[in-house]
């Protein structure tokens, strides 16, 4: 990541992030200043995806479990000269606070992913990200172009903004 795509996120205190690309998948490590239970639990309300996941239009959740939380979710996302629908199914870990998601249908080709929120005291825990994901090569990219060249650290970046400014 250049040093100015960044300096966005100056104000947010300890902000450390640390990427390891792969040839599967991508991982991204974050330390955010927020309590692990909130964050996962933050993340894992699909409600909220739209107002951080800037690529996402709409959420429409197909599928709940016994707490609530959406076990099957279908997604508008923009492209730059179309929209994208595609259908994410997902399990979550509350013993380790961890969200899995895998492709469930739709126009993506490949989409998993997971996020693990580890404490590390009572108002800061690690985040680790892992996302593995292909389009259609006939489809345009992604409408903005920090997703579509990094992916898993612009999801990530934008849920810790989203999150640090986070008044719930």
């Amino acid at each position: 990541m250049g040093k100015g795509e960044q300096g966005r996120f100056d104000e947010i205190p300890d902000f450390d992030l640390k990427v390891s690309e792969g040839a599967e998948e991508t991982v991204v490590e974050v330390r955010i200043p927020r309590a692990a239970e909130a964050c996962y639990r933050l993340f894992s309300d699909a409600s909220h995806l739209p107002k951080w996941l800037l690529v996402v239009g709409t959420v429409v959740v197909r599928k709940r479990d016994e707490q609530g939380r959406a076990r099957e979710v279908d997604f508008m996302g923009s492209l730059q000269r179309a929209s994208i629908g595609y259908t994410l199914a997902y399990e979550y870990d509350d013993a380790t606070r961890e969200v899995r998601w895998r492709h469930a249908g739709g126009s993506v080709r490949r989409l998993a992913g997971s996020a693990r929120f580890t404490a590390e005291g009572p108002e800061r825990c690690l985040l680790r990200y892992a996302l593995a994901s292909e389009l259609p090569s006939q489809l345009p990219p992604w409408a903005d172009e920090l997703y579509r060249k990094r992916p898993a650290e612009t999801v990530v970046l934008d849920f810790c903004e989203w999150v640090y400014g986070y008044e719930g």
